[in-house]
């Protein structure tokens, strides 16, 4: 997380500690209600205190405005991957190549169910998966096998040349039940009632 969020996050709790506790005295009765409305009457009627709590909210609005873009803007470029090439620069959304990380991994026989996610981080790519296979596997071979898989994909599809880390985590274990077909009885004609044809 950036410097400034973080900055803004502290002065956030600070600003919100400051009411819980102005508020919590004054629910007590520490705080009395006159004083209370003194202060009020003060910023209500003097022109300097009620220019001095205007331009203060005004900045907490536009601080928070700037705050919920910066936040939404670090954010999305968590959610994307950014790479130049010659012709210019190219952004992949992680959501993208996660849709299709699931898809590659369901091709497994032995893989029911998947889960993935991707994370960028300053030394790579962090990728969970998380399976539900099927009963009567070898869970350490399954799971090596998925997690090349994953490399290899990524690395195929933008070229990246830095770590990619893969976790497997089992969720979940099918177990496998073999399914008889129950073999179709003919109707005789014992069941069905013989047609007697018209009676008047």
């Amino acid at each position: 997380m950036k410097l400034r969020v973080r900055l803004a996050v502290l002065f956030y709790e600070v600003v919100i500690l400051l009411f819980v506790c102005f508020l919590s005295l004054f629910v007590a009765h520490i705080i009395p209600r006159d004083l209370t409305q003194e202060i009020l009457d003060i910023i209500y009627y003097e022109p300097k205190m009620r220019l001095l709590f205007g331009l203060i909210a005004l900045l907490l609005l536009i601080k928070t405005h700037l705050m919920a873009k910066t936040i939404y803007g670090v954010h999305q470029k968590e959610r994307n991957i950014a790479f130049d090439n010659p012709e210019g620069r190219v952004s992949v959304s992680l959501a993208a190549m996660e849709d299709l990380i699931r898809r590659v991994v369901l091709q497994a026989a032995e893989v029911k169910e998947v889960r993935t996610s991707i994370l960028a981080g300053k030394k790579g790519l962090n990728v969970q998966a998380r399976l539900v296979l099927s009963g009567d596997v070898n869970i350490p071979e399954v799971s090596s096998r998925v997690q090349k898989t994953i490399q290899r994909k990524i690395q195929d599809m933008i070229g990246l040349e830095e770590s990619i880390l893969v976790e497997v985590d089992v969720t979940k274990i099918i177990p496998q039940v073999s399914i008889k077909k129950k073999e179709e009885k003919p109707i005789s004609p014992s069941q069905s009632g013989p047609f007697e044809g018209y009676r008047a």
